[in-house]
């Protein structure tokens, strides 16, 4: 079974008492969180684990509604319904998370522009996966030894307004791990060769010795990661390579509730060639 580690090191209201002062005061208008959410039943338990990391820069607390207030939204909406495709439910859900920053814009309410990072990682038990971001929250995906940054793979739109524009899907393998962490926090991990000891780390325990070994360093570090572990036993598929969807969040998404999927364009097109091979040999029979 896939499992998530969580790390907050020097969370918002809650800074560590030998955090020097002036580091303290240098992250005063620093907020951030990061939440992994769990099926709640056997409906929601084939959409797996949806990991979320989010931080705000030099913004104050009362702004910082629109963090939780996005979180609240994706997580509510990725279990609410049921698309025969789990992707779709990943779509929805940013689509949703689109809407509600297009609201705040609507309100004037524009503190956060160009000062939000917001990652969303889902994976489920055959081990298929979606990762959508807004911002520059880092992605990596550690497999066959091997470190690969996803989030590079995500475009983002120019301007201050950002919001999500695509996502990668694919499949990981057993053993891989997938980390996710916040802006300030990644150039702590390059420091320290972190990314090396997690690319080892074998199994959940091991990586938990790490951070301790780690622990007066990242002490004084500003930050959130999660650490997914993908395992899978009754459902594992083999793996295919992880592809980013150039197709917006569709406006057209309605939720699943039980009605049919239209016809997409390949089977038209089959339909079509079958029609008319059958007219074609009714008119050399006549």
């Amino acid at each position: 079974m896939t499992k998530v580690l969580e790390y907050h090191f020097n969370p918002p209201f809650r800074r560590n008492s030998q955090t020097p002062i002036w580091l303290k005061k240098k992250n005063q208008n620093y907020f951030f969180d990061g939440l992994c959410f769990y099926p709640a039943n056997s409906k929601e338990k084939l959409l797996g684990h949806l990991c979320i990391i989010a931080e705000l820069c030099e913004t104050k607390p009362e702004e910082t509604e629109v963090l939780s207030g996005l979180v609240k939204i994706v997580q509510r909406e990725y279990y609410r319904f049921f698309y025969p495709n789990p992707t779709d439910c990943f779509k929805w859900a940013l689509e949703q998370g689109n809407r509600f920053l297009a609201r705040q814009l609507k309100n004037n309410n524009t503190n956060w522009l160009g000062k939000l990072n917001f990652a969303v990682f889902a994976i489920r038990p055959d081990l298929s996966v979606n990762l959508a971001k807004i911002g520059s929250p880092a992605a990596l995906l550690f497999t066959n030894g091997e470190v690969f940054d996803l989030s590079h793979s995500l475009t983002q739109e120019a301007g201050p307004f950002k919001s999500f524009s695509n996502t990668i899907e694919g499949s990981v393998q057993n053993t891989d791990k997938i980390l996710l962490l916040s802006q300030k926090l990644f150039e702590t991990f390059d420091e320290e060769e972190i990314f090396r000891w997690i690319l080892s780390a074998k199994t959940p325990r091991i990586a938990k010795n790490v951070f301790k070994q780690k622990k007066e360093v990242l002490r004084q570090s500003f930050g959130v990661c999660l650490l997914v572990f993908a395992k899978s036993k009754k459902f594992h598929l083999p793996a295919w390579p992880l592809m980013k969807r150039y197709v917006p969040i569709s406006k057209t998404i309605q939720p699943h509730l039980g009605q049919k999927r239209p016809i997409d364009l390949l089977q038209t097109i089959l339909l079509f060639l079958i029609l008319a091979a059958l007219i074609f040999l009714g008119w050399r029979l006549l």
